[in-house]
């Protein structure tokens, strides 16, 4: 089966995530990706209906973050976050997400 558009990208994103990961110190790889991989679960695929209020699924993530810091792994997973919310639909987003979790 030929790999979608989605799921390329959410590979290559990996990619980056795995080069961020392996700038953090050796002792606390492990925690910052199990860190990084918790936020990025939080992600919420829930639509948004036409003309309705924002839902769960509507979070700006960078809300709280002035400047983004790579060590922090919330931090960067929050980033990715809204920058696939911004990019796609809840069921593309869904398959990037997959493909990211795959291969970090």
């Amino acid at each position: 089966m030929k790999e979608t558009r989605a799921a390329k990208y959410g590979r290559n994103l990996a990619v980056w995530v795995n080069h961020t990961i392996h700038a953090i110190p050796a002792e606390k790889r492990t925690h910052y990706r199990s860190r990084f991989v918790q936020e990025i679960r939080k992600y919420s695929f829930e639509p948004k209906r036409k003309d309705a209020k924002p839902n769960s699924g509507c979070t700006y993530e960078l809300r709280s973050i002035e400047h983004c810091n790579v060590s922090n792994p919330w931090d960067l997973a929050k980033l990715v976050k809204e920058g696939i919310h911004l990019m796609y639909q809840k069921n593309t987003a869904k398959r990037v997400i997959d493909s990211l979790l795959e291969n970090i």
